[in-house]
C-alpha cells in the first residue's frame, strides 16, 4: 500500500467508497479527531469519506476576536498563553480594521489541522458576519461572535482515511526554535526532487550486473549523510528505498502520501467522530446559534469531541480602559473581558479556564433540562493526560502544550435534528438572566448596521454594479456613521519616485494621479466566494462616480470608476484604521478607481464583540467532575 501513490489511490477510491456527494449512509462519520500521523504533532483530523476537490471539509467555523491583548495584560501573565499556538493574524479573516492589535481564535477545523509541506490539502476561507438574525437591540448579541461560516475546503481530492493538512507559512515554523528547524518546506521537496534526477542519472550509470546494489549502497550512504546535519532538505528525503524509487516518477512530495493515511476502521476504534452536530439558528431566544444532531446519538454517545486549552489564570482576559496621560492600561477601571471567556468553562473555585477548541461544540447552548453534558475523555485518549487531573494550577502554569480532553456526551437519545444543550449552571444563568433584565440598547442601535449589510448589497457578486454615493449624495442620504471607506491604491514614495513611475500631476500641496494598481497581486484578498477584492489601505471620501459603468477585458460589467480623496491626519479619526497617514498639509486625489480597489469596513471597535458591557461568563464545569487540586480561590 505505501507504494501507491495519491491517483492511484484516488482512482481506486470510488470502487470502495462512495464519494461524499453520493453518500447516502449518514451512520459513517465524515471527519475525525485522531493521532495525526506526524510523529509529534499530537492531533490531526481526518476524513472518513472520499471528498473531491473544491468541497467543505467539516460544518463552518466561528471567529472570536482575541483584541489587543498584549496590551491589555501588558504581557506579565505567568505561564504561556496556548491560544498564541492557535491564533490567525488578523488579516487573514478580515478583521484588521477592526482593532488596532490582536489576533483571531478559529474554533474548529481553523486550529485543528497540522502542517505538512508535501500534501498540502486544504485551505480556510473568509468568514461571514452576522448575529443569526439578531440586531444590536436584542440583549443576546453581545454575548456570542459575529464572525461565522469559515470554511474550510479542499484543495485536491482527499482519500477516504487521509489527513486534512493546511499551510501554516514558513514563518510559523522558522520561528519556533530547534524543535522545527528540520520541518521540510515545499523548497525542499522541489530541490529534492532535482537531486533524485541526478541521483538517477549516477545509479544508471553504474549499476551493472557485476555491481546489483550499487544503487541500494548509493541511497543507504545518501541517508546516513542526511542523518549526521540534519536539514530540511534531509528531511524531505523519501523515507525508504522503494520510496526513492516511487519519488523518482510521482516526486518526493506526492511519495510521503500513503504515510498520511489512516483506516476508517482505526478510526472508528481510535478516533473520535466530529459530524455528530452541525451549526444552525438556534430555538433558544437571544442565544444567536446552536448546535443540533446531524444523525441519531444513544444514551451515552459521543456528541462532541472537546481537546482544551488551558488558560491557568482567569485574569488573563480581563479588559482596561487606557490611562489618559500615559496611554497604558489602567488596571483600576475594568473596560470588560475577551470574548472567548464565553466559549471557556471555569468554576467558581479557581483560576483555571478550559477552553474547547472544536466545532461545532462552541455552539452548543445552556439548558437547566440537558440534553447532553460533559465528561473528562477516556483516559486513552491522545492528548489526554489523566495524570493532570491531579496536579495543582502551579503544574499547569508550567505546561506549554495541551494535555487535557472533554468529552460532549448524550444524557439520553437524541434524534437526528434535535438541538443539543448542557448544562452552563446556576452561576452562568443567574448572570445571564441579570444581565437580561438590566440590558438597555446601545444609543447607537437605531443607526448602527454592520459593513457586511452594505457589502452584501453592494460589494458581493453581481451587487458591485450598484454605485456608491459621493461625499455630496450622502448629504441627503448618509450612511451609518460606523462605516468607513478605504482605497486601496499603491504605497507612496518620494515625490520624486511617484513622477517617475507618471502617477501624478501635482502642484503646491496637492498631488493628483491616476489609480495605479503596480501589478501587486500582494494587495488582493479573497472573500467566501473566492471573490477577489483589494484590501484596504487608505481611509477616504468618495468625490466623483463615473457616469457609465466599466468592463473588463472579458466585456464583464464590473461597476462604476471613481474618484476620491485620501483622508489626512487631522482627518483620520482614532476609530479608523490606516496603513499611511498623510500629512495634514497635503491633499492626495486618486482617479479612476475600480469599485473593487474600495472597501467598505467598520469603524475600530464599532462592531457588537467590542460593545462596553457585553455579556460575559465562562461555562461552570460541572463539580463533580472538578479535580479538588485545581480549587486555588
Amino acid at each position: 500500500m505505501k507504494k501507491w501513490h495519491y491517483n492511484s489511490v484516488a482512482a481506486l477510491l470510488p470502487l470502495l467508497v462512495p464519494s461524499a456527494a453520493s453518500d447516502d449512509n449518514d451512520d459513517q462519520c465524515r471527519l475525525y479527531l485522531a493521532e495525526s500521523t506526524i510523529p509529534g504533532a499530537g492531533l490531526g483530523i481526518f476524513t472518513g469519506v472520499n471528498l473531491p476537490s473544491h468541497t467543505p471539509v467539516a460544518e463552518p467555523d466561528i471567529v472570536i476576536p482575541l483584541a489587543d491583548y498584549e496590551w491589555h495584560t501588558a504581557m506579565q501573565q505567568d505561564f504561556h498563553l496556548l491560544w498564541g499556538e492557535y491564533s490567525w493574524q488578523t488579516n487573514e479573516v478580515s478583521m484588521e480594521t477592526d482593532m488596532v492589535s490582536g489576533s483571531a481564535l478559529v474554533i474548529g477545523t481553523g486550529c485543528m489541522p497540522n502542517c505538512n509541506f508535501a500534501l498540502i490539502n486544504a485551505h480556510e476561507g473568509k468568514p461571514e458576519y452576522g448575529h443569526a438574525g439578531l440586531t444590536r437591540k436584542d440583549y443576546g448579541v453581545t454575548g456570542f461572535t459575529g464572525f461565522h461560516n469559515q470554511r474550510m475546503v479542499t484543495d485536491r481530492d482527499i482519500p477516504a482515511g487521509g489527513e486534512i493538512f493546511v499551510n501554516y507559512g514558513e514563518a510559523w515554523f522558522t520561528t519556533r526554535g530547534e524543535d522545527m528547524a528540520t520541518v521540510p518546506f515545499a523548497a525542499n521537496f522541489d530541490l529534492v526532487d532535482e537531486f533524485l534526477v541526478k541521483f538517477k542519472t549516477i545509479s544508471l550509470k553504474y549499476q551493472t550486473s557485476e555491481n546489483p546494489d550499487f544503487t541500494k549502497d548509493l541511497w543507504s550512504i545518501v541517508e546516513a549523510e542526511a542523518k549526521v546535519i540534519p536539514t530540511r532538505s534531509g528531511s524531505a528525503l523519501p523515507l525508504t528505498f522503494e520510496d526513492m524509487q516511487s519519488a523518482q516518477t510521482v516526486g518526493s512530495a506526492e511519495s510521503r502520501l500513503p504515510y498520511s493515511m489512516r483506516t476508517v476502521e482505526w478510526l472508528n476504534e481510535n478516533g473520535r467522530c466530529m459530524d455528530n452536530i452541525r451549526p444552525g439558528n438556534s430555538t433558544v431566544r437571544d442565544a444567536g446559534r446552536g448546535a443540533f444532531a446531524s444523525r441519531f446519538i444513544p444514551k451515552g454517545g459521543l456528541v462532541a469531541p472537546g481537546p482544551v486549552l488551558h488558560i491557568p489564570n482567569k485574569a488573563a482576559m480581563n479588559m482596561y480602559e487606557s490611562d489618559p496621560l500615559t496611554g497604558n492600561r489602567d488596571t483600576t477601571k475594568e473596560s470588560g473581558k475577551q470574548l472567548i471567556l464565553n466559549y471557556c468553562f471555569g468554576h467558581g473555585k479557581s483560576t483555571l479556564l478550559l477552553c474547547p477548541y472544536t466545532s461545532p461544540s462552541a455552539y452548543i447552548n445552556h439548558s437547566r433540562k440537558p440534553n447532553a453534558r460533559v465528561v473528562w475523555a477516556d483516559d486513552t485518549t491522545k492528548n489526554h493526560n489523566a495524570d493532570w487531573l491531579q496536579e495543582g494550577v502551579e503544574f499547569l502554569k508550567q505546561q506549554e502544550a495541551i494535555g487535557l480532553s472533554l468529552n460532549f456526551v448524550a444524557t439520553r437519545d437524541i434524534r437526528p435534528g434535535e438541538e443539543v444543550f448542557i448544562d452552563y449552571g446556576r452561576e452562568w444563568e443567574k448572570a445571564w438572566k441579570k444581565y437580561a433584565k438590566e440590558w438597555k440598547p446601545p444609543v447607537d442601535s437605531d443607526d448602527f448596521a454592520p459593513a457586511t449589510t452594505l457589502q452584501k448589497a453592494v460589494l458581493q457578486h453581481d451587487d458591485l454594479l450598484i454605485p456608491l454615493r459621493t461625499i455630496s449624495e450622502q448629504e441627503d442620504e448618509p450612511y451609518p456613521q460606523n462605516l468607513v471607506f478605504y482605497c486601496h491604491t499603491v504605497t507612496f514614495g518620494t515625490a520624486e519616485d511617484m513622477a517617475n513611475e507618471g502617477l501624478y500631476l501635482w502642484g503646491e500641496d496637492v498631488w493628483e494621479y491616476e489609480w495605479s494598481e503596480w501589478n501587486d497581486w500582494s494587495g488582493w484578498e479573497f472573500d467566501a466566494n473566492n471573490s477577489a477584492r483589494w484590501t484596504p489601505k487608505f481611509p477616504c471620501k468618495i468625490i466623483h462616480r463615473s457616469e457609465e459603468a466599466s468592463f473588463d477585458d472579458d466585456g464583464n460589467n464590473i461597476g462604476h470608476r471613481y474618484s476620491a480623496i485620501l483622508l489626512t491626519e487631522d482627518e483620520v479619526e482614532e476609530n479608523m484604521w490606516a496603513e499611511i497617514i498623510i500629512p495634514q498639509n497635503e491633499q492626495h486625489v486618486i482617479h479612476d478607481i475600480p469599485r473593487a480597489a474600495i472597501s467598505v469596513r467598520d469603524k475600530m471597535y464599532s462592531k457588537n464583540e467590542f460593545l462596553h458591557g457585553s455579556f460575559r461568563h465562562a461555562m461552570m464545569i460541572p463539580d463533580d467532575i472538578f479535580p479538588k487540586a485545581w480549587i486555588n480561590l
